[in-house]
This record gives structure tokens, C-alpha cells and sequence, in this order.
């Protein structure tokens, strides 16, 4: 049995896709993607400069080093060693640089302040807000991790966006006999003398449905384990490190407008066609105001046949918070001033929405604590002998959305020789 939180990792976006391979394979299950071919374009406003050519991974960044991070000439060569070094660093390094942050390590690594500016700004604009907080061991897992020759976007024949990467599983699962079983909420794995037993759920009525199991796979983030299994029958340490890591938390908020065409670029007179990613930075700092994309130009289905989705999200890190701190005002306003920019940079885009709407998705959110300085938890839960926690919270060498598939390959291979 799987305990699933689908909220976790709601959005949508670019994937690295190598242990999604490898699981498919096993599993006999096609996923179709379509590779970025330019996954990167950076926008800066409200200077409104826009930088084309943008690609993920050391030699990427290196050869854009000057113009999309700023690195001085005088710097080149120092910053092309220090990226180096940490794409080269091995998992015994990793591990040790896990609980360092850049805005600790940098000072005493980097001797030239506009490189230490230029690996900062990286970190903005692969994710994260506040680019100091973040761990170096992760940075160096990023550059390391393998890739599956990506990234890409989910393209399957039938549903749009991310729903693409997860429905052929779905079907593989109903095919062979399994069920899946929406509309009922985990109330309790049930554990008896230090082992899994199955699990308890409800439905919107609260009616109780029983599943008796000698395994348990919770996709739940590791915290959250403890509403269904009580905190006090794992290790103290154990329950320490799972409440640090929920500090690292963030929410989304964003806009999505769906688009009677695609928007004409300004400077260009040319109907867009980038299907990667847009980085929005803001001011002379550089600061993150999240990103863009026309998911539409690379999922087929991702918008109905002749229009378009556009979806625009920023994250907000709770940073040990109860919440984000930022009030709704507060944050609608960042993202009108990063829609007032789109109708600077786009000649037509108040013409082509047909319907546009604000979003907020709660947290969690997997990318925030992918950048967390903290070691993360292993396969199988210490203490209960069946249960598999296969959750976005793992600790895995993998990519941020790669992970969700390491964890399914692990759980299931471990469950396999466990029964």
C-alpha cells in the first residue's frame, strides 16, 4: 500500500529524467518527454534586459558566466576553478559540505567578491530566494547528479503538464490489476509490535476504509509521517531532524493565463517560441521574483487544441517560520509588477488572455528543502519494521523531480525482497 500527499510537488516544470528511466524501464511503462532544446532565458526588470541561450549544469553556466551572472573578466578564471571543483566533488565531499551554507563558505573560498557575487546569483537562478542559505553540498550535487540527458518536459499523448509524467503510471498500475483509490485520506498506518501492519483511510464522508499490508510506502514529506504514525515510536533524533527539515518549507503563489494565441515578443515582432524556462530577476541586486513558462509549446496537451497556458509562480520560503511571513497585498503585488513587465516584454499579451486567475499552493513545496544545509532521512524508517518512506524528503543522488522517481524504484525493490 502507498500513503500519497499530491500536493507535494505540484507544479510545472523541466525535469531531469534518470532514474525516471531506469524505473521505466523495469516497470514496462512508456513516458513520453520532449527534451528542452533552449531550457533557459533570464529576464531582468525593470531594467527589462532579456538573455537568451541559458543552459542548466557547470558548462552551461560557465559559458554564460559573463553576461547572465555578472562575473567579472577578472574573475573568469577563478569561477570557472571553483565550479569546477564543486562538479567535481565526490559523495565523501558532499556529505561534509551538506550543513555549510554559501553565505558561509564563500568568504573563505572565493577571493574575488564578484565571483562569490556571480556564484550567489546561480543559486537565484537555479532556485532559491535567499541564495546565501543555501547548502554547498547541494550546489554540488546539482552540478553533479546525473541528468538522464535533459531536461525535460512531460508530453504525453493524452493529459497536459506534469499530469503527463504521472498518468502513465496510473495506467500501468490499473492495467495490471491495481487500484487506485482517490478520494480516500490516510488516517493511520497501523504498526503492532514495532512492525506495519497495513493502514486505515477515510472518504469525504468519513467512512473508514481497512488495508491490511506487511509493507507501507508513505510519498508523504517525512514530517508528516508523524499524523499517521505517532512520533513517538520513531528514534527522538530521528523526529529532531524531520521537524528542521519542515522548517525549510515554502508555498507558491503565481498566475496563469490562458491564451487565445501565443504572445508577440516586443522587440522582435515574433510570436514567442522559447519552451523552456524564464528566470525573473528584479533590480540591480538581482533579487528572485520566480519564472514563466508557455507550457503549452512543449506539452501538447497542456492547453487545448489552438490555445495556450502561461503560468507564472513565485516561492516563498518559510525560513523556520509557522508560514512565509508575506502578506496575500503583499505578494500579489510582486506578482502584478512581474505581470506588468510580461506586457512590456510581450507587444500584445493583454489581447491574447482569455481568462487569467491568481494561484496559491500551501506548502510544502520539494524544491525549498532540496536547497536545505541538512542531511536527509534514509529509505526505511528506523523503528518500524515495513515502512518505507519514499517521499521527496529522501535523501537520494538525484535531481529534485529525479527524486520522486529514485525513491519509487528504491521502495519497490526493497519491497520486493523484504516479501
Amino acid at each position: 500500500m502507498t500513503a500519497e500527499n499530491p500536493g507535494a510537488s505540484l507544479a510545472a516544470r523541466q525535469l531531469a529524467w534518470h532514474y525516471g528511466a531506469e524505473a521505466a524501464r523495469e516497470a514496462g511503462v512508456e513516458v513520453k518527454l520532449r527534451r528542452v532544446e533552449e531550457p533557459l532565458r533570464l529576464h531582468r526588470f525593470p531594467e527589462d534586459r532579456v538573455l537568451e541561450g541559458g543552459r542548466w549544469g557547470p558548462e552551461g553556466f560557465l559559458a554564460a558566466a559573463g553576461e547572465f551572472f555578472e562575473c567579472p573578466a577578472d574573475g573568469i578564471a577563478e569561477l570557472g576553478e571553483i565550479v569546477g571543483q564543486l562538479a567535481r566533488a565526490g559523495a565523501a565531499e558532499q556529505e561534509a559540505r551538506l550543513p555549510e551554507t554559501l553565505g558561509t563558505w564563500l568568504p573563505r573560498h572565493v577571493r574575488h567578491p564578484g565571483v562569490r557575487r556571480a556564484l550567489l546569483l546561480m543559486a537565484t537562478v537555479i532556485f532559491h530566494r535567499h541564495p546565501e542559505e543555501a547548502s554547498v553540498g547541494r550546489l554540488m550535487q546539482f552540478f553533479r547528479n546525473p541528468k538522464g540527458e535533459g531536461p525535460f518536459i512531460p508530453d504525453d499523448d493524452e493529459v497536459g503538464g506534469m499530469q503527463g509524467l504521472m498518468e502513465p503510471w496510473a495506467r500501468a498500475i490499473r492495467a495490471r490489476g491495481g487500484e487506485i483509490a482517490l478520494g480516500w485520506k490516510p488516517l493511520e498506518i497501523v504498526v503492532d509490535g514495532g512492525r506495519v501492519r497495513g493502514a486505515v483511510a477515510v472518504d469525504t464522508t468519513n467512512l473508514v476504509r481497512e488495508v491490511r499490508a506487511p509493507i507501507v510506502i508513505s510519498t508523504y514529506p517525512v514530517w508528516e509521517t508523524f499524523d499517521l504514525a505517532d512520533e513517538h515510536l520513531f528514534p527522538p533524533a530521528f523526529v529532531a531532524a524531520a521537524h528542521e527539515l519542515r522548517g525549510h518549507r515554502a508555498d507558491l503563489v503565481g498566475w496563469q493565463a490562458g491564451l487565445g494565441r501565443v504572445p508577440t515578443i516586443r522587440a522582435t515582432g515574433v510570436p514567442d517560441q522559447h519552451a523552456g524556462w524564464n528566470r525573473l530577476l528584479r533590480g540591480p541586486e538581482r533579487a528572485y521574483r520566480g519564472g514563466y513558462q508557455i507550457t503549452s509549446l512543449s506539452s501538447r496537451r497542456a492547453a487545448p487544441p489552438g490555445k495556450h497556458l502561461l503560468m507564472l509562480v513565485m516561492a516563498r520560503w518559510f525560513r523556520g517560520g509557522s508560514t512565509a511571513g508575506q502578506p496575500w497585498t503583499a505578494a500579489r503585488a510582486e506578482l502584478d509588477e512581474a505581470i506588468d513587465y510580461l506586457r512590456r516584454f510581450y507587444a500584445d499579451l493583454d489581447a491574447c488572455v482569455e481568462w487569467s486567475a491568481y494561484q496559491y499552493v500551501a506548502a510544502p513545496q520539494s524544491t525549498s528543502w532540496a536547497w536545505a544545509p541538512l542531511r536527509r532521512h534514509g529509505l526505511e524508517a528506523p523503528g518500524i519494521h515495513g515502512l518505507l518512506l519514499a517521499g521527496s524528503t529522501l535523501e537520494a543522488p538525484a535531481a529534485v523531480v529525479d527524486v520522486g522517481a529514485y525513491a519509487g524504484l528504491a521502495a519497490a525493490r526493497r519491497a520486493l525482497a523484504l516479501f
